[in-house]
């Protein structure tokens, strides 16, 4: 397994811990072993020097950018190149998302996730017992280890 996902300049981060936190920023300086500098123009988040240990590296990388750019060339780079976008495509950006609409539901819509997950659950329990008598049970007990010839 190769490593792919190098602290460089250029690369687009996900803060993770601090008041912005989730947030996309761009690493435009590597300060030493620790501590970046950092850049969001277009997500809110002010030229700082971090950590990187609150930082999350994503695999989108700005073409363009180089040591100590300045923000108005950040944010081209970012118009040109889009990687914020990008990142929205992603199975981790989806999961976040996904875990803050949860948070968004009151009681009601958890009620009514509840009973679409009960419909769901009996659904596929009839489909399973329909394939079963079909099949004669017979994947199952293949499944298990059965029907072997001594």
């Amino acid at each position: 397994m190769v490593l792919t996902k190098f602290v460089e300049v250029g690369r687009v981060v996900k803060i993770n811990y601090g008041p912005q936190e989730g947030r996309l920023a761009t690493i435009v300086e590597i300060l030493n072993d620790k501590r970046v500098l950092i850049d969001g123009p277009t997500t809110g988040v002010q030229r700082q020097v971090i950590p990187i240990r609150r930082l999350t590296l994503t695999k989108f990388n700005l073409k363009g950018a180089t040591r100590g750019a300045r923000t108005g060339v950040i944010t081209k780079a970012i118009k040109k190149s889009d990687p914020f976008a990008q990142y929205a495509q992603t199975l981790a950006a989806k999961k976040v998302a996904k875990k803050v609409l949860r948070a968004k539901l009151n009681d009601f819509d958890r009620f009514r996730v509840m009973i679409l997950r009960k419909r769901r659950s009996a659904l596929l329990s009839t489909q399973l017992k329909t394939l079963k008598k079909s099949t004669g049970g017979k994947a199952q007990a293949q499944a298990k280890g059965g029907n072997k010839k001594k």
